[in-house]
C-alpha cells in the first residue's frame, strides 16, 4: 500500500507542476463579477480572471503593510521587454513605492491589495476599519514570461502569505478606488496573459514522473522478493514435516 501512495503521489505532483507549467491566455472583460468566482481560494489565479473588475469589502490589517520601492505608478513600463537581457528604461515619472495593504475578507481569507503609488511613504497613516474597494486582480510577479526592469524586487504571492495573519488568495488586487495622498496605479496585466509555456516547471514534471517508475520499480521488486521469500518458507516448511 505504501508503494501505490508513493506513486500515485509522484503522479498527482507531475499533474500539478503540468498545470503550473502552462501560462494561458485570459479574455479581457469590462463585466464586473464576484471576486470569489474570480480567485478561488487555496487555488492558483486562473488567467481568465486578470484584470477582471470585481470588488472586494474586509477589514484593514495595519500591521501587515508591504512597502514595495523602486516603482513608478505605470505598472507597464516597468516590465522588461526582453526577458532574456537586462533592459534599462529612463523614467520621466517621479520612482516611489507601491502600497500594499492587507485586507481580512469576511470569509477569514487574506488579500494584498496595492492601494496606490506614492514617494512619500514615511508620511503615510496605517489605514484602519472596514471598507469596499474595487479593482483589478493580477498575478504574482514571479509568472512565467514577467521581468521586471532594474532589478525591482516583485510582488509574490509567498510575499503576502508571509505577512498575512490567515490563508491568503493568489495574486493580488490593484485598487481602482481613490485613496487620499495616493497615486493609483496601473496595473502591469491591463491586458491578457501571453501563451507560453514554463519549462523549469515542464522539467519538475518529468523529473516527478520518472521518480513515480523508480518508485513502482522498487516496490515491485520488494514485493517480488518478499513473495519469493514466503514461497521458500513455504517449501521448507513442507520439506521439514515430510
Amino acid at each position: 500500500m505504501l508503494g501505490a501512495a508513493a506513486v500515485a503521489a509522484c503522479l498527482i505532483l507531475a499533474a500539478w507542476q503540468w498545470d503550473r507549467a502552462h501560462v494561458q491566455q485570459s479574455t479581457t472583460s469590462t463585466e464586473v463579477k464576484e471576486f470569489a468566482e474570480l480567485s478561488p481560494l487555496r487555488d492558483y489565479l486562473p488567467a481568465a480572471s486578470v484584470s477582471v473588475p470585481t470588488s472586494v469589502t474586509g477589514t484593514w490589517q495595519p500591521e501587515e503593510r508591504i512597502v514595495m520601492p523602486d516603482r513608478i505608478a505605470d505598472g507597464p513600463s516597468m516590465v522588461n521587454p526582453d526577458p532574456a537581457s537586462e533592459v534599462i528604461m529612463e523614467w520621466a515619472t517621479p520612482i516611489g513605492f507601491w502600497v500594499v495593504d492587507i485586507m481580512e475578507l469576511d470569509d477569514g481569507s487574506s488579500l494584498g491589495v496595492v492601494r496606490g503609488f506614492t514617494t512619500a511613504v514615511d508620511d503615510l497613516p496605517l489605514v484602519q476599519g472596514v471598507e469596499t474597494v474595487s479593482g483589478v486582480m493580477q498575478p504574482s510577479e514571479d509568472v512565467p514570461g514577467l521581468k521586471l526592469v532594474h532589478g525591482i524586487k516583485p510582488l509574490t504571492t509567498a510575499m503576502i502569505v508571509e505577512n498575512s495573519r490567515t490563508i491568503a488568495h493568489d495574486g493580488y488586487l490593484v485598487s481602482t478606488s481613490e485613496f487620499t495622498d495616493l497615486e493609483l496605479v496601473t496595473p502591469i496585466f491591463a491586458e491578457p496573459i501571453s501563451r507560453g509555456l514554463n519549462w523549469r516547471n515542464v522539467t519538475y514534471t518529468f523529473n516527478w514522473v520518472l521518480f513515480s517508475f523508480i518508485v513502482g520499480f522498487m516496490w515491485v521488486r520488494v514485493a517480488r522478493d518478499e513473495i519469493q521469500l514466503m514461497q521458500i518458507a513455504k517449501d521448507h516448511a513442507d520439506l521439514t514435516y515430510d
